[in-house]
């Protein structure tokens, strides 16, 4: 049996990672296993990987999750199986794990990691439409196998326990310490090992981040210590990438903080390390009590207190749903959530009662003889093998297509510069002397975060912050007469503050930020721009300024929407359907009597914006003009052919020959993928990949406007030459097409019918 696994994996400090590292060990050792195959979901590409790794996925990348999974379906692996923790994966709630499964020709088995006893809506739809489509789900305790089907997330006939294995050196290192063995662990701290073993040692171990909730066991150490001073704790890990890129190393100087305002200097030691597996057999070896004081009762594995008991420690823990089930034996403690009190307690129990000490320890190693990597490993051998036999392989379908994996951004670096972007280019040239527009940069600080999404290592976050900064000094400061749009390249604006389409994509901007961003400092500036933007449309507009603000503001949680901008919301959608009741005609489906630029966000404003009021009249409006307009621009059967830069009148039969706007194809691309994530309906996310084709030369003069050595656009599709200019616009309009067609992940067909959840 050839045996593929999806999930992160060393050199990346992960726990997740480090499980699939130990289950992939593991299998090697079990007869009949031929080949184990890690696809690694990686969060920095450009970090080196594992000589053994089969395949490395982007984790911010969706469409790489599809491509891994084709790419499976060429192999000979018979069965997959997928780790799964909704963090480790991109999307919300790791929901890009779905392209990957649904585009599987192999049977797939799921380790959940997490299960929660009450998800979200939306964690429930990932979670339970991941387990329809695996044959098989594994989960590690009765109570997490109890919950999942409570929750109605997966059927109790799929699901098998297999409880979370241990390395086996866990289990020997504390006999061959007591036979002289000299230990491998080295500690940061003055004496080191020799230190540890002459104090009774207090230790936890993992990824560090605020859940884990180290400072209760920091706030209970005075009280342990006036009775018993010979204590000492050590926190072994590093601080959990996630946190770190989000917040810094915050947390950890927090638990510094408390541990110097507290005077426990001698009694606390931190080792800033992801510890290997030898590192860790060592510490635990010299734990005399293992600590985890976690905060939240959600969880239903952990891999740190698994080693602890494997290594034979007695632990102390908060009840959580694992530590509930593992220590009900008597290995250990429970404590009450954040009580320190309680916590110090039952450490002086331990170091006051060597025998109850003992009694735990011994209960630990009795639990650890079950749960070492060799048994483990075959009954997930077992399972797998289960999956293989109830879902044999099916034959993939062979995907003949246009694709551009990965389309270079040096020209949009090129473009930019420590004000916005430069509008115009001769060839590839920057043109500075035509500055900057609040279009282009509105534009550029959405590619820029999509992009610091997907790359958070490639520098794109500076230059989004850039761009919000542009529009902010474009803004009328509060004086609701809209923003200044034109400046020149010696920064001096060229207008005043006016109401125009500028203002709209700026709120479609603000709309993508405040929908996806976290840090507070870009956030409260983010909503206060927002605010005055949305005061200064207070009049009449037109409709692509209408289309524009509505994009933006249906993409936010309508719970965060001030009453103005949901009234703006409304109002603004109301225009757009009044506009097409007015003009709508069986031969003329549109919402004006000519095409003229981005004619596409019309229609894809109403489809999110009925979306976004729960207003089906206006959804129908939005698909109906978008299928309209799709067929009279050749989407039926392709290739497109866009209405030109004069525009078309109602009364003009074809488009007239002459520059078709990739504005034009982006708009396409977007408004069809947002038709497909709402209806599920495949033709639209075919006729997205039309659109996005004629970037690549599927259009009327069979030549590509992408340029394959810059990675910029060109600024049009001539009569009979490609434009050779490559602007803003033009550039930033391919890309903004790519991301999306990229992220929406668009299967060649589904293996099974899966419960919906709603691209983002």
């Amino acid at each position: 049996m050839r045996i593929a696994t999806f999930s992160t994996f060393p050199p990346r400090a992960c726990g997740i990672g480090a499980f699939s590292f130990d289950v992939r060990e593991a299998l090697l050792e079990v007869p009949g296993v031929d080949d184990v195959g890690p696809v690694v979901v990686v969060d920095q590409p450009s970090s080196p990987q594992r000589p053994e790794l089969s395949a490395t996925v982007s984790q911010g990348v969706r469409g790489d999750y599809v491509r891994a999974a084709r790419r499976l379906g060429r192999s000979d692996f018979d069965v997959v199986l997928l780790q799964h923790e909704y963090g480790i994966y991109g999307g919300t709630d790791g929901e890009y794990v779905l392209s990957f499964a649904q585009e599987l020709a192999q049977p797939l088995v799921v380790t959940l990691h997490t299960v929660l006893s009450q998800p979200s809506p939306h964690q429930l739809q990932v979670v339970t439409a991941l387990c329809e489509q695996a044959e098989l789900v594994i989960v590690m305790t009765d109570t997490a196998r109890r919950l999942l089907v409570k929750t109605k997330a997966c059927p109790m006939h799929k699901i098998r326990v297999v409880p979370h294995g241990a390395p086996v050196v866990l289990g020997r290192r504390r006999e061959e310490y007591a036979a002289g063995r000299r230990p491998l662990y080295v500690t940061p701290m003055p004496g080191g090992y020799e230190r540890m073993q002459s104090r009774f040692l207090l230790s936890s171990f993992g990824l560090i981040s605020p859940g884990k909730s180290f400072e209760t066991a920091i706030e209970a150490l005075p009280s342990i210590i006036e009775r018993h001073p010979e204590v000492l704790y050590l926190i072994a890990g590093s601080t959990h990438p996630e946190i770190v890129r989000r917040e810094g190393e915050q947390y950890r100087l927090m638990l510094e903080r408390r541990v110097v305002d507290l005077g426990l200097g001698d009694h606390v030691e931190f080792d800033d390390r992801f510890l290997s597996i030898d590192e860790l057999a060592d510490l635990l070896a010299a734990t005399d009590v293992f600590i985890t004081p976690y905060g939240s009762p959600e969880q239903v594995s952990s891999g740190a207190l698994t080693f602890a008991i494997a290594a034979g420690c007695a632990a102390i823990s908060t009840p959580y749903w694992y530590a509930q089930d593992i220590l009900e034996s008597g290995a250990g403690r429970i404590v009450p959530f954040g009580d320190s009190n309680a916590l110090a307690e039952a450490v002086n129990e331990f170091v006051e009662q060597p025998e109850a000490l003992t009694t735990a320890r011994a209960e630990a190693r009795r639990i650890g003889q079950g749960i070492a990597w060799p048994s483990v490993a075959e009954v997930t051998a077992s399972v797998l093998r289960e999956a293989v036999t109830l879902a044999p392989r099916r034959t993939p379908i062979p995907v003949v297509e246009l694709e551009l994996r990965n389309p270079r951004t040096d020209h949009i670096r090129t473009l930019v510069d420590d004000v916005g972007i430069v509008q115009h280019a001769r060839g590839a040239i920057p043109n500075r002397e035509t500055g900057y527009c609040v279009d282009d940069v509105a534009r550029l600080a959405v590619i820029a975060l999509e992009l610091d999404r997907r790359h958070a290592d490639q520098g794109w976050a500076p230059i989004l912050y850039r761009a919000l900064a542009f529009l902010y000094a474009a803004s009328d400061d509060g004086g609701g007469r809209g923003m200044r749009n034109f400046m020149s390249y010696e920064r001096r604006w060229l207008d005043e503050p006016h109401v125009g389409d500028h203002v709209g994509r700026s709120i479609w901007t603000l709309g993508a930020v405040l929908s996806t961003a976290w840090v507070p400092a870009v956030v409260g500036p983010a909503e206060r721009l927002l605010t005055e933007l949305v005061a200064s449309l207070g009049g009449d507009v037109s409709l692509r300024t209408a289309a524009y603000a509505i994009l933006g503001l249906a993409r936010l949680d309508p719970d965060r929407l001030e009453p103005e901008a949901q009234q703006l919301l409304k109002r603004l959608a109301e225009q757009l359907a009044g506009a097409y009741e007015r003009t709508e005609a069986k031969e003329w489906r549109w919402f004006e009597n000519e095409l003229s630029y981005d004619n596409a966000r019309l229609a894809h404003a109403l489809i999110l914006g009925g979306e976004a009021l729960g207003r089906k009249d206006y959804l129908s409006i939005g698909l109906e003009s978008l299928g309209w307009l799709g067929d009279e621009c050749g989407l039926a059967a392709g290739p497109l052919q866009l209405t030109s830069h004069r525009g078309r009148r109602r009364d003009e039969p074809v488009p007239e020959l002459c520059d078709e706007q990739p504005l034009d194809a982006s708009a396409l691309v977007e408004a069809e993928l947002a038709a497909f994530a709402l209806t599920g309906e495949l033709e639209h996310a075919a006729r997205a990949q039309r659109a996005f084709d004629w970037f690549l030369g599927s259009n009327r003069l069979g030549r590509p406007l992408y340029d394959f050595a810059t990675g910029g656009c060109s600024d049009g599709l001539g009569e009979h030459e490609v434009n050779a200019n490559e602007g803003a616009e033009s550039t930033l309009a391919f890309h903004r097409a790519w991301l999306v067609l990229d992220a929406a992940g668009l299967p060649v067909v589904a293996r099974r019918p899966t419960a919906s959840v709603r691209a983002t």
